[in-house]
Formats: structure tokens, C-alpha cells, sequence
């Protein structure tokens, strides 16, 4: 009978052994700012860490959307990452880095990060 069942969770796709939604994952702190680091010619670029924390019961891929916000609000620069490239998150705390995932425009006065997407890697 164990191995029956030992089968079956095999044959099962990974979506259906554990449910795990795109609201386990959250960002718990992002600290992002745009440094000058060339002193004589300016090659600003963004610096930063940000924590996701995974409440799923397994360890997911998770896709994230940064967006540049500027003073009033408007969004005027996004991109799609996935901040552990091919890799699984495992659950709890997964502090991440921030550099350079946006260009700098100096009307960026905040940062925001989205989770967009969730999927198993292999």
C-alpha cells in the first residue's frame, strides 16, 4: 500500500503536491538607491538589497517586477526578474541583491517590488 501511495505522489505534478499561490510570496524590505561610484565621469547605477520571503511549503522559482516610481507616483521604468535565475527559493527569508536592475533616471525617487510569478524548477 506505501508504495502505492509512494507511486502516485511521483506521478503527481508538482502543482498538485503542495498548493502554493502567488500570496505566499511576499517582499518584506527593499533598500535601493542609486550610486555614483566613478568620482570623475558619472556611471550611476542602482544598489540595493531586498528580502522575499517564501511562505510556500516547498521551495519555488519566483518572478519578480521592479518598477521605478517617480515623485508623484507615475511608474516610468520597469523590468521582469527572477531573482534566484533557475533556481528554487526555499521557504523562509531569501535576501536578494538589487544592483543594477534598473537603468538610473534621476526621476526615480522610489523603488517597488511585485512577485508576478511563481513555477517549480527542475
Amino acid at each position: 500500500m506505501r508504495l502505492i501511495i509512494a507511486l502516485l505522489l511521483v506521478a503527481l505534478p508538482a502543482s498538485a503536491r503542495a498548493a502554493c499561490a502567488l500570496s505566499d510570496i511576499t517582499i518584506e524590505s527593499i533598500k535601493a538607491r542609486f550610486v555614483d561610484e566613478c568620482g570623475r565621469s558619472s556611471c550611476t547605477s542602482m544598489k540595493g538589497i531586498a528580502v522575499l520571503v517564501n511562505r510556500c511549503a516547498e521551495p519555488v522559482g519566483v518572478q519578480l517586477k521592479i518598477t521605478g516610481y517617480d515623485r508623484a507616483g507615475t511608474p516610468i521604468a520597469s523590468r521582469d526578474l527572477w531573482p534566484a535565475s533557475v533556481r528554487n527559493i526555499p521557504p523562509g527569508d531569501y535576501p536578494f541583491a538589487l544592483d543594477q536592475w534598473l537603468k538610473y533616471d534621476p526621476q526615480i525617487k522610489a523603488i517597488g517590488l511585485t512577485p508576478i510569478n511563481i513555477r517549480h524548477w527542475q
